[in-house]
């Protein structure tokens, strides 16, 4: 649910403090992790997030409502999908101010240039991670990040570019629709990607089966982000299969719990980088105690990939 700032700030901040240990990490990983969790704006980016409060507000006090195509739950006998009011979405599902700033901080700490974000909405999260590009590209040397993002519904995925616009990023984000099983293998394979946010499909099968589709076309050194990996939520199943090496590209990550986000950082090639042993939601070795930076080779040989997380198949439903 989609609290006010100064409730899902205390949150958020409660949450690191319980988290993973940055001291931990290897040095580029725990510097994007303390960037982004200072919280703290300058003046152009205290402007870009209030233009973001400003689409907030707007979709809190809609009127409107909106089909919503749920592909975890099914829709079924091709019924139509129903409606749901547009504010109602806003509260249940769009990413929290709080949360939206530290994704936005870290967009801006690694600087990627290419993002992909599954599970659109209305767009919120969306405009967190495009208005970081966006600052980014306008520094002296930035980079010309892009935004891919997916979404099943195409009522949601309408209103969602249609916010993106407005919000001077048309050029900067497309908004892919359909289910992930029909779009993410395409849109994986198209990039090399730096940053990857995945937050659609809150189940444990289909967020281990999304990263395993997604890590053969991460660059080195990419973040991925997870959302709802709290203790009890599905997904937290995906995280620690993931921190326990059953990806064998993601082998040797350097993981960070961070409250409702799990944070897996891909190693950079061909080194090796003196880590602190991990514990299950933060640290900088892999499973069998591979340093973050190894070889994927090396990876393989002292690492055996664990049994899938208990209960979880292979499902494809976005």
């Amino acid at each position: 649910m989609t609290l006010p700032r100064s409730v899902s700030t205390a949150a958020l901040r409660a949450a690191l403090r319980l988290g993973g240990a940055v001291q931990a990490l290897p040095p580029r990983p725990a510097a994007v992790v303390r960037r982004a969790s200072a919280l703290r704006l300058t003046a152009d980016e205290r402007a870009a997030e209030a233009r973001i409060d400003a689409l907030r507000t707007t979709l809190a006090g809609s009127t409107d409502t909106v089909e919503v195509v749920d592909y975890g739950a099914g829709t079924r006998g091709g019924a139509r999908p129903p409606a749901r009011a547009v504010a109602d979405v806003y509260r249940r599902a769009a990413t929290g101010p709080a949360w939206g700033r530290f994704l936005f901080g870290l967009a801006r700490a690694l600087r990627p240039a290419r993002v992909l974000e599954l599970g659109t909405n209305l767009g919120v999260g969306s405009a967190h991670l495009a208005a970081a590009l966006a600052l980014n590209e306008a520094e002296r040397g930035g980079v010309a990040g892009r935004l891919v993002t997916l979404e099943g519904a195409p009522a949601l995925a309408a209103r969602a570019e249609r916010a993106l616009a407005d919000l001077g990023h048309a050029d900067r984000a497309r908004v892919v629709v359909g289910p992930f099983a029909d779009t993410l293998a395409d849109v994986a394979r198209a990039e090399r990607w730096d940053l990857v946010f995945i937050d659609g499909h809150h189940e444990a099968a289909a967020a281990l089966n999304y990263v395993r589709t997604l890590a053969p076309h991460l660059a080195p050194g990419a973040l991925v982000v997870l959302d709802d990996v709290e203790p009890g939520r599905p997904v937290r199943r995906a995280w620690r299969a993931l921190r326990a090496g059953r990806v064998p590209a993601l082998r040797g990550a350097a993981a960070f719990y961070a409250g409702r986000y799990g944070l897996l950082f891909a190693a950079p090639p061909a080194r090796l980088v003196g880590a602190t042993p991990a514990s299950e939601d933060g640290g900088s070795l892999g499973r069998g105690g591979v340093p973050w930076g190894a070889p994927a080779a090396l990876a393989r040989e002292t690492a055996a990939a664990p049994p899938d997380p208990a209960g979880a198949t292979p499902d494809s439903r976005a």
